[in-house]
């Protein structure tokens, strides 16, 4: 995942492994999503689970993103996500 955050990676090898995994699983999501995608029928009848797949791909790619990143605090500011900035910055209402 190209997201915007901060691209100096930490030097934690656990944690770049479980931002590896969660990539691994985005790209599982995204497979499904196209081959899903390339069905009408399917489109007609799931567009809004589609549209789902399509946000928690996204929302993996800057999890991951911000789990890798040796400043976390900015990756998470960079996050072009609102509700998922807010939510990982603790600043929002729950």
């Amino acid at each position: 995942f190209q997201g915007p955050c901060d691209p100096r990676l930490t030097d934690d090898k656990l944690r770049l492994g479980l931002a590896g995994e969660l990539d691994n699983a985005r790209r599982m999501l995204d497979i499904t999503g196209d081959e899903l995608t390339a069905d009408p029928e399917a489109i007609a009848r799931h567009h809004l689970s589609l549209q789902y797949l399509d946000m928690v791909g996204q929302i993996l790619g800057h999890v991951a993103a911000v789990i890798r990143s040796s400043d976390r605090e900015a990756a998470v500011e960079a996050i072009c996500m609102s509700d998922l900035r807010t939510r990982l910055s603790g600043t929002g209402a729950d």
